[in-house]
């Protein structure tokens, strides 16, 4: 009697991970169109009247006007993405959910994907280091605290528990 409560309660435990799961999913296509909107407008205090600045080894090459970069639509991606991995794991701390968790895995895993193609595409050098990259647009280096592999560490960690909490 006792092994089938447990059978059944791990079970339980899978069918939530997998609805974590779908849910992230299902949110994180959601917003791969989103980021063709610019959001930003909404909270700018005047309309914009400039182009989008096209770095190419470095340099800056052009600024366009007539369309979207892809690092900027990466990095609007990667933002509605790092809002909605903050959001669930702030709902997981009010009230911890293996749904919650498993959609944050899901949110970290393509923020971390997004955030680095925004960061290879956008032209300027890069230079990676443990937790901080550093980039030179114009004039000298500047330092950025890499919150790809902040949560990249933290997803792994996430998926760890959630793999032994489904194995038992």
């Amino acid at each position: 009697m006792n092994g089938g409560a447990t059978i059944g309660k791990h079970g339980n435990v899978s069918t939530k991970v997998r609805r974590g799961l779908i849910l992230g999913i299902v949110i994180t296509i959601l917003f791969l169109p989103m980021g063709l909107t610019n959001l930003g407008e909404a909270f700018a205090l005047e309309p914009r009247v400039y182009g989008y600045v096209i770095y190419k080894a470095g340099e800056i090459s052009s600024i366009g006007f007539h369309y979207l970069p892809l690092y900027l639509y990466m990095w609007r991606v990667s933002s509605l993405l790092f809002l909605a991995w903050i959001i669930t794991y702030i709902a997981y701390v009010i009230k911890p959910s293996i749904v919650l968790d498993s959609a944050g895995t899901i949110y970290g895993i393509s923020y971390v994907i997004t955030h680095y193609i925004y960061l290879f595409t956008i032209g300027a050098p890069i230079i990676i280091y443990p937790l901080v990259y550093s980039m030179v647009t114009v004039g000298k280096p500047l330092l950025y605290l890499d919150w790809g592999q902040v949560i990249a560490i933290i997803t792994i960690w996430r998926v760890y528990t959630i793999r032994r909490l489904v194995r038992g």
